[in-house]
């Protein structure tokens, strides 16, 4: 289930933003949640001092907040007033286009796309509002997607529909001298391996909480997203981001922002690093950030070298399950993030995972903190996610003495 107790929706009272009014006020009316309408008034840079001066200009009825910002740009009174009122989500329709003034797909909404401090939803010129189809979840095989695909799964169990998960095997262009050297390589043989692990990986969030299929295409990944929500009549895409621009990746860029500018329906966009909405008592573990991996295992190692501590792991992938080893003495858990492989070294054994895409604790996001926190007894439980979709559970608990 998702967690969203206020909705910001910031409209100019033109036809674009206003076309997002109906999907805030359906997200806030469907959670309970308090919708704040937003309206800045655009004021040169010079005054913007006088202009936070002044009171703010907010009126409630019931669950509903009208408020009025001065800013020089609409961009950061949004992004400002979301911090204010601690918003779980923000709702804003675009024009599909740049533009300076006014809540359209270019300054403004890229802008509070990339920073703002929770998941945004965009209403593009194309979206149809009312749309009631499955959750479509565009994945990469990388530790961002996990956030995806578990908001997915949880909106799509709210919405009583089912997900769609769905990858873009992009083209790859090499230049002309390596091709005699590169052997050609089949892209039926690419996607049925996709299609694999992503069903293993998928499978392994969603359990049996809603229906879920697996579709894999070639091409473009912004074209192939909006013409597979536009074929399976999506009610909404779920995106993860990482608040930065790339290129050929799965990042806010050309991909994401090209797929909230062209999807037929709504498209929830989580950034990396942003105040998520899956509620934290689900029974999945919450996803931990990939820059936090290595720390997060030395702590584990430096706690094993100064005292008995020991550790097991265990396939628990939906097609296969098993213990690998149990209970044997830790030697420590190592993560290089330059050969991206992760190593759990144990008395006599080890277990080798090559890119892993994604890892997951039972002590949430807030796992390093508690791996570095002398006083925390443990156990500490995560979820590795192989680059196969492969899932093993690691166990390390301090040996009772």
């Amino acid at each position: 289930m998702l967690h969203v107790q206020t909705v910001l929706f910031p409209t100019d009272d033109g036809p674009a933003a206003e076309a997002a009014r109906p999907v805030a006020e359906a997200w806030a009316r469907r959670y309970g949640a308090t919708l704040h309408v937003l309206r800045v008034e655009i004021v040169p840079p010079a005054s913007d001092l006088r202009a936070s001066a002044r009171p703010a200009e907010d009126v409630r009825t019931g669950d509903v907040v009208e408020a009025r910002r001065r800013s020089p740009t609409a961009a950061d009174a949004v992004l400002r007033y979301a911090g204010e009122v601690s918003a779980d989500l923000v709702v804003l329709g675009t024009h599909g286009r740049s533009g300076w003034d006014r809540l359209s797909l270019g300054s403004t909404a890229e802008a509070v796309l990339r920073q703002s401090p929770c998941p945004v939803v965009t209403v593009g010129p194309e979206a149809d509002a009312e749309a009631a189809g499955p959750v479509l979840a565009p994945l990469a095989f990388e530790s961002s997607s996990d956030l995806a695909i578990e908001a997915a799964v949880a909106a799509a169990a709210d919405l009583g529909t089912s997900v769609v998960a769905l990858h873009v095997v992009e083209p790859v262009e090499v230049p002309l001298p390596y091709m005699m050297a590169i052997p050609p390589v089949r892209v039926a043989d690419v996607e049925a391996r996709v299609v694999a692990a992503l069903g293993r990986w998928v499978r392994g969030v969603a359990g049996d909480a809603v229906p879920v299929d697996v579709d894999v295409r070639s091409g473009h990944a912004a074209f192939q997203i909006a013409e597979v929500a536009a074929e399976v009549g999506a009610g909404l895409v779920v995106q993860a981001s990482h608040g930065r621009r790339g290129v050929n990746r799965w990042l806010l860029g050309s991909v994401a922002e090209a797929v909230a500018r062209r999807a037929p329906c709504p498209v929830l966009t989580l950034r990396v690093g942003a105040r998520q909405i899956v509620r934290a008592d689900d029974r999945s573990p919450a996803a931990v950030p990939r820059a936090d991996w290595a720390e997060l295992f030395d702590a584990l190692s430096r706690r094993a070298a100064a005292a008995p501590y020991e550790v097991s792991v265990e396939v628990v992938s939906p097609d296969a399950a098993g213990a690998v080893f149990q209970s044997v003495p830790l030697v420590g858990i190592t993560y290089d993030p330059r050969s991206d492989e992760l190593d759990v070294i144990a008395e006599g054994v080890e277990r080798h995972v090559v890119r892993p895409f994604a890892v997951r604790s039972e002590a949430g996001p807030w796992a390093l903190d508690a791996a570095q926190d002398e006083g925390a007894p443990g156990p500490w439980a995560f979820v590795v996610v192989g680059a196969d979709g492969t899932r093993e559970r690691i166990v390390v608990r301090a040996v009772p003495g």
